[in-house]
């Protein structure tokens, strides 16, 4: 069976995406950790520095913890899990990638950035990875959703890479849903 595996985005909550893992797949097992960390009124799995910046090995780090300790509790035995992220979500996604590339079938990263400009992936030959990018996103650089799937792509993930007509938020035209919809539908032929 299909399980989502979510993570909202900082200072939201473990409901967060709930609406938008049921549009893209009713009939999968929905999965929704809250981040541990309190922030503007939510919650969030990592904080940032100061300056907004990530610091990739804390995020790892907090990454390998949450496997260690959270994943009986959130990561079912059998059936593939699909980790969905938003924003702060999809770069602890992207984290999870990284250090247990083993426990996820794949990955939608909405509104993601690199977790470092030259982070290297672990070997994850032909993992299908979905990143869906704001073409006007206030919050990411122009170039952070090339770079992040040049990072997974050189480490054999599949990666499908879409820019929509977006700011950092969802698209009012329900792209979201339409461009990770019609990628799971590809990834579940293959």
């Amino acid at each position: 069976m299909l399980s989502l595996l979510s993570f909202h985005g900082s200072g939201r909550n473990e409901t967060d995406l709930a609406d938008f893992c049921h549009q893209l797949a009713p009939q999968a097992r929905f999965i929704a950790p809250r981040g541990p960390f309190a922030q503007a009124g939510g919650y969030t799995f990592f904080r940032r520095r100061s300056d907004r910046s990530i610091d990739a090995a804390e995020v790892l780090n907090r990454a390998a913890a949450w496997v260690l300790q959270e994943a009986e509790a959130y990561l079912p035995a059998s059936g593939e899990v699909i980790a969905v992220g938003y924003s702060s979500g999809a770069i602890f996604a992207e984290a999870l990638l990284s250090v247990a590339p083993e426990r996820l079938a794949g990955a939608i990263l909405m509104r993601p950035e690199p977790l470092s400009p030259n982070f290297t992936f672990p070997e994850m030959s032909a993992k299908p990875v979905l990143i869906v990018a704001g073409q006007h996103d206030e919050r990411r650089r122009p170039d952070d959703a090339a770079i992040l799937a040049e990072q997974l792509s050189k480490a054999g993930a599949w990666v499908s890479l879409h820019v929509i007509n977006a700011e950092h938020g969802w698209a009012g035209d329900n792209a979201d849903v339409m461009s990770a919809r019609s990628w799971l539908a590809t990834v579940a032929t293959h």
